[in-house]
């Protein structure tokens, strides 16, 4: 009979070999998430009110018919899903502010979601990068859970970079489709995408193509037309529209690169380092794992180069998109382009990560980032956006029906609107036949008139003459005396620049010389974001 080998007690004893980084890379990820998620529920419970972009949205959503819709989408700056998503949102969750808000939440929520898909596709422990880099960007907690379509675009954006890596390696029809798909919703929900997906298909065309896959690029190429044919629609109401020249100011590499730090340093100085620091290094040390892997024939040298060229691309098709845009820009415009380097770092790490110093590396920064920015962004997810609401419960408290209320500048009009359901009567600097949403053109047209504010002027009269009282929502200081006056539009040195300022500084004018008394009611407040913390003032008396 014969005896069976038991094994020995040192073998049952022997300790398995437990991968301490690879420990701390799945904590870590999970800390970060669960700190991104913490910020989203307090930035739904605390961000209040919608300010005036957020309000147009709602409103453009809201409109009486979808005709509606497609006629007046061109004035905000997404195609015509996103507002109908909202539509059909508001129809089932109701379109009260605290609805709204958790909308951002659930965006958020799915934009850390789609990071660790992406992760995970890609065999890596969590996406370290993109959490530290982007999901605790202030810039990100702010505006990318807004209710704009920059959140669910940066979802879209980052499961096309993180599909198209998949099907680089695993060259599968379903692939295909699955990127592609994603492709046209990032461009269905964010025009700012456009330039993003097309790096993102050069990148592949490239890197398909410096392993010989001509195939493959022809699939590449295919799908990428489907995508901009979904765009197609689109087109003639942008490109038609010539009111847009209004918001068109001189451009340059210094000027973009200005917003670009602001988008980045604005509440955090570590997280510009972070950028500074990390982003260099990542594409170096891919640059260099890419040297070493294109000797063999893997599919991972492929996908590296890809996400190599993703990084480089996206700067260079999104300057171009900018400057060709030509728009005075503001920190959210850069979220696009900040989620799509983040991500194609974030997967290129599941690559470098092979490498133990790199893991380290990585791990080491997302600890600092984990340790450091959650200190420095904590009173950002609390901030509130507007302080509209709350001067419209003043004036509906305090303004009689013969008193009125004049809004100054315009484009506070689509908040004010959202508001104010008070009775006294309110115009806009300058008057305007639409409310609800940012209507340039009519902008324009007032830009051309000799004497634009003729009727807003002597409605101020008027009212005063009588006795009543004239409040202003975002307050009006004087006309700068070496400020020449503009006349009608184009000005020979200004161009289309600057009217809003002038009118509101007019308006300021006259108030300071007919106004018997003027006080300030509410100042800007504080815990209020400045793009929308304005004073409301209140003038009464008349003077010749």
């Amino acid at each position: 009979m014969t005896e069976q080998v038991q094994p020995s007690a040192a073998s049952d004893s022997a300790p398995r070999r437990i991968d301490l980084v690879a420990w701390l890379e799945l904590v870590i990820a999970i800390l970060l998430s669960v700190t991104v998620l913490s910020f989203l529920v307090i930035r739904a419970t605390h961000a209040g009110a919608l300010w005036r972009d957020e309000a147009a949205t709602v409103q453009l959503a809201q409109m009486p018919t979808i005709s509606d819709i497609a006629s007046n989408f061109q004035h905000e700056a997404f195609p015509v899903p996103f507002p109908l998503l909202l539509r059909v949102y508001t129809a089932v969750f109701g379109g009260n502010d605290a609805s709204l808000r958790w909308l951002g939440f659930a965006v958020g929520t799915a934009l850390v979601a789609a990071a660790w898909f992406n992760s995970r596709t890609a065999k890596s422990r969590g996406p370290l990068l993109f959490l530290s880099l982007f999901c605790l960007n202030p810039t990100f907690l702010t505006w990318g859970t807004s209710v704009r379509g920059y959140g669910i675009g940066c979802v879209f954006l980052i499961l096309t970079i993180g599909l198209t890596s998949k099907a680089i390696r695993q060259p599968t029809r379903g692939n295909a489709v699955a990127a592609t798909i994603a492709a046209v919703g990032s461009v269905q929900f964010m025009i700012n995408a456009i330039p993003l997906i097309a790096a993102v298909a050069l990148s592949a065309i490239v890197a398909l193509a410096a392993t010989k896959q001509f195939r493959d690029v022809g699939i590449v190429c295919a799908c990428t037309a489907i995508c901009a044919l979904s765009f197609v629609p689109y087109l003639h109401s942008y490109l038609g529209a010539d009111w847009n020249i209004v918001l068109k100011y001189p451009t340059d590499f210094g000027s973009l690169w200005e917003k670009l730090q602001l988008a980045l340093r604005e509440h955090s100085v570590f997280e510009a380092i972070l950028w500074y620091a990390a982003v260099p290094f990542a594409v170096i040390v891919a640059a260099w794992k890419w040297l070493s892997l294109r000797r063999q024939t893997s599919s991972e040298a492929t996908v590296l180069l890809f996400l190599i060229a993703v990084s480089v691309f996206s700067i260079l098709a999104y300057y171009a998109f900018l400057k060709i845009l030509s728009y005075a820009t503001r920190p959210w415009y850069y979220l696009p382009l900040l989620c799509a380097i983040a991500a194609a770092l974030d997967l290129a790490a599941a690559i470098l990560s092979r490498v133990q110093w790199f893991r380290i590396a990585q791990v080491v920064v997302a600890t600092l980032a984990l340790s450091i920015l959650p200190f420095q962004v904590w009173n950002v997810p609390g901030q509130r956006l507007t302080d509209i609401d709350v001067l419209a419960r003043k004036l509906e408290q305090e303004a009689t029906p013969n008193d009125l209320i004049v809004v100054n500048p315009w484009h506070f009009a689509p908040s004010f609107y959202r508001y104010y359901h008070g009775t006294t009567p309110w115009i806009t600097v300058p008057t305007m036949s639409e409310h609800r949403v940012h209507r340039y053109d009519l902008m324009k047209a007032k830009m051309v008139e000799s004497d634009p504010l003729s009727d807003v002027r002597s409605a101020i009269q008027q009212t005063l003459q009588a006795g009543n009282r004239v409040w202003i929502v975002g307050g009006a200081r004087p006309l700068d005396p070496n400020m020449p006056r503009l006349g009608p539009a184009p000005n020979p040195y200004f161009g289309w620049a600057g009217y809003m300022s002038y009118w509101s500084m007019e308006i300021g004018s006259f108030l300071n010389e007919h106004a018997g008394n003027g006080q300030v009611v509410i100042e800007p407040m504080p815990d209020v974001n400045d793009g929308e913390n304005v004073p409301l003032l209140v003038a009464s008396g008349w003077k010749n």
